[in-house]
Order: structure tokens, then C-alpha cells, then sequence
């Protein structure tokens, strides 16, 4: 609705916040491509400037892009691209101007009307402040039996080339090994794993799966 510039989610790996985050937006209409765009991995302060310049008036969603909160350029650059003030002016000034791509140069300043959304595995506590009071900010970790739970909700849509016994099947083997080992790895890439191995057709994957 255009109301809040950011949002931060963070989280456990492996609890589904990226699948959360693009489902939502395709629930609402929103396009990738056109009307949000999904970045993953590294983030230099030059390299965010001309992201969020070529996507001044998206959803820009930023994904395990840590490096970010540690380079205090790029802080200063999120800090204007989320201000509260009714225009976000974004600058960047060097001495040497930045181009994109195909060698065009970026403007030095530009006004960003987009939002943001942060994904992470990283602690609340851990993140700069300045950006935490500029977003929302959720955490979506879960426990043990929250995370199977999540499972059984996902597990019609998850990894649609596998048949849904196999699914059920990994489920259960992996509920019977933490009910009698604990501290297993409990979480949606671990299903995805169990699940396949579970596809395979073994007389008995228990094994295999734990």
C-alpha cells in the first residue's frame, strides 16, 4: 500500500523466507522483473547505488546481500533510500562517475520511491540500528515441531516432480529420527534433500535420509 519504505526479514536458514517473500508478491499481481526485482549475494555501496537507480520505483528485495550492513557507504545510501522524509534523495559523489552496464554513466543524485525488502539469516541485534529504525522488522524463526508443521503446509507445492508419498514418506523418517536422536537438521532444505532421496525408490532410505 505504499505506506512503509522497508522491510527487514530475518531468520533461520533454511525456514523459507525467500519462498515467502516472492509468493507474496505474486499473490498481490506484483511481476518479477517489472515490478520487483530479487537481488542475491554480494552488494558493494557503488553496486547498490546503481541497483536501486535502475530500480527507483520498485520493489527492490535483497537477499542474503549482508555484506551491506558492514560497508558504511552502503548504509549511508540504504539510510536515504528509507528516510522518512516525503523525498528520498540518493547521492553518490566520486570522483570517478559511476556507469552502468553498457557504460552509460549514473547520475550522482537520483530520487528513489521504490522499497526495499531485506532477507537475512543474520540476528535483529546484529543489524545497524539505522536501518532497523527505518523498516519493519520480522523474525521468522521456528522451533522443531513449528518447522514440520511448515512442512506439511508447503509440502503440495514444494518440489512438484516428486510424488507426494515420497514427500510424506521423507516427513515422517525425519519426525522418527528426532523423536529419537534430536538435534537433527530440521528445516525446508533438509526436507527438499530427505524428499528426493525418498523419490529414489530404496527398499529403506532411513539411512540415506539421516
Amino acid at each position: 500500500r505504499g505506506i512503509q519504505p522497508s522491510l527487514v526479514i530475518t531468520g533461520m536458514a533454511g525456514v523459507g523466507k525467500t519462498h515467502l517473500v516472492k509468493e507474496t508478491l505474486k499473490q498481490m499481481g506484483l511481476r518479477e522483473s517489472y515490478d520487483f526485482e530479487h537481488f542475491k549475494g554480494k552488494a558493494t555501496a557503488a553496486g547498490l547505488f546503481i541497483t536501486l537507480y535502475q530500480n527507483s520505483d520498485k520493489i527492490v528485495v535483497l537477499d542474503d546481500c549482508d555484506s551491506v550492513f558492514k560497508d558504511d557507504d552502503a548504509v549511508n545510501i540504504l539510510k536515504a533510500a528509507l528516510d522518512s522524509y516525503d523525498t528520498r534523495r540518493i547521492s553518490y559523489i566520486s570522483t570517478k562517475p559511476l556507469k552502468d552496464e553498457f557504460g552509460e554513466p549514473i547520475p550522482a543524485h537520483f530520487e528513489f520511491t521504490g522499497k526495499i525488502i531485506f532477507i537475512s539469516n543474520i540476528h535483529q541485534s546484529k543489524l545497524d540500528e539505522a536501518i532497523r529504525s527505518r523498516s519493519f522488522v520480522a523474525d521468522i524463526t521456528m522451533n522443531t515441531g513449528q518447522m514440520f508443521t511448515r512442512m506439511e503446509q508447503l509440502m503440495q507445492s514444494m518440489e512438484p516432480r516428486i510424488p507426494l508419498a515420497a514427500k510424506q514418506q521423507a516427513l515422517d523418517i525425519m519426525k522418527d529420527l528426532d523423536a529419537k536422536f534430536g538435534g537433527v537438521d530440521i528445516n525446508l532444505r533438509s526436507f527438499i534433500k530427505a524428499a528426493r532421496i525418498c523419490a529414489m525408490g530404496f527398499e529403506d532410505p532411513t539411512m540415506m535420509v539421516a
